[in-house]
């Protein structure tokens, strides 16, 4: 509930040039706080902003740029996550915002909502939903019952009700989000694909995965229908489908299923990336749920050998980091960790590769005899790989 677009904070903090009076020292704060958030330099825009908010309290009372500049104090704050220094000033801004628009205006309900939402990062239900009620309500009467948006209000109280194991407040308003969107935008709207998922997680968090089934079954055909058979936003939904089938031991089901996320993942990331570990495990699982060990052993394997090749790769720049601060005993560390690694892994291409850098490093520490040790390693390694490739056209 926390995440936010990154295009929309670009969107706040963006504040386009105002008519009138405009004072230089707030348009000077708010551009370096802009540049400074865009660079991820989070403390150093909050600090611009506290600038620019000292400079909009000179501006008459209704200035927008007192709003404006109090949208992107909560924007950088919420970023990091800075949940408590938000709260006044969300308060003071649905205060701005009621006194010039009034109380029922559609336009504060983004703000209800991230107030909404912050009340409920820090458990303060009934104050979460008392303000995503009013969001709600707003909505509604703004837009009429069965407007897209008034869906979306129903799924964040939804998703409220579930953190306060509500369930059959929570089913509800699921349940009227999804009759308002098949209504509203069609059977094979993304939009209902998602909404479905969020009904079914709730069934699936209970344990009632028989209700959880078909709700994800229809939402992966949506997903096939609109985005294609192997897109990558499908492997959510997959694992999804077949976690719910495993859970009913319907391993036969799931299988497939875990298959087809595998294959997915592969071709979006490659066959190494540790997402494809993950994918990996939970194919494996379902094997080992079955007893077929057989089965379930390379794949492990695999997965194994990915997560080591990983590790060995973090290492690397971790190490070549270590050098450039000329901290050389964490930089020695970190490839005799990664030779303990590498030793386990049977592939000697990842091996010499690492004795090849650790051999670097003795030399620039001018431990001459050691580093040649290690170079005769690598040269019995890069002769061993050239007489397989020569047998092996």
């Amino acid at each position: 509930m926390r995440a936010v677009h990154a295009g929309l904070l670009a969107m706040v903090l963006a504040v386009p040039a105002l008519a009138g009076n405009q004072s230089a020292g707030w348009e000077q704060a708010t551009e370096a706080a802009r540049t400074a958030y865009q660079r991820g330099r989070y403390e150093e825009a909050e600090k611009h902003l506290k600038t620019a908010l000292q400079e909009a309290e000179s501006f008459e009372p209704r200035d927008p740029r007192l709003a404006a500049t109090l949208e992107q104090v909560i924007t950088v704050y919420r970023t990091q996550g800075k949940m408590v220094l938000a709260e006044p000033h969300y308060h003071r801004l649905l205060g701005i915002q009621e006194g010039t628009w009034g109380p029922m205006d559609l336009r504060l309900v983004p703000t209800l909502n991230g107030l909404g939402i912050l009340y409920a990062s820090e458990r303060r239900y009934e104050e979460a939903e008392q303000v995503l009620h009013r969001a709600l309500v707003i909505r509604e009467k703004a837009l009429g019952e069965h407007h897209p948006d008034v869906a979306a209000s129903l799924e964040t109280l939804a998703a409220l009700y579930g953190s306060e194991t509500k369930f059959e407040e929570a089913a509800i308003h699921y349940g009227r989000a999804l009759d308002i969107r098949e209504k509203s935008q069609g059977k094979d709207h993304l939009d209902l694909a998602v909404t479905l998922e969020a009904m079914a997680g709730l069934y699936r968090d209970q344990g009632k995965f028989a209700l959880a089934e078909p709700l994800y079954r229809r939402a992966l055909n949506i997903r096939e229908r609109t985005l294609g058979p192997d897109h990558a936003d499908l492997v959510p939904t997959l694992d999804s489908l077949a976690w719910v089938c495993y859970g009913q031991r319907k391993y036969a089901e799931a299988e497939p299923l875990y298959w087809r996320s595998l294959m997915i993942w592969e071709k979006a990331v490659g066959p190494d990336h540790p997402t494809v570990a993950t994918a990996l495990d939970n194919l494996a699982g379902v094997y080992i749920a079955q007893e077929k060990f057989k089965k379930a052993e390379p794949l492990y394997r695999r997965a194994l050998a990915i997560r080591e090749k990983a590790t060995l790769a973090s290492f690397e720049k971790l190490a070549s980091l270590y050098i450039g601060e000329k901290k050389f005993e964490q930089a020695e560390q970190l490839y005799r960790r990664s030779l303990a690694i590498a030793e386990k892994m049977n592939n000697p291409a990842e091996l010499g590769m690492v004795l090849e850098k650790y051999g670097e490093l003795l030399r620039m520490l001018s431990r001459h005899e050691e580093a040649a040790e290690v170079e005769k390693r690598v040269a019995a390694i890069r002769a061993r790989l050239a007489a397989a490739s020569q047998s092996n056209p």
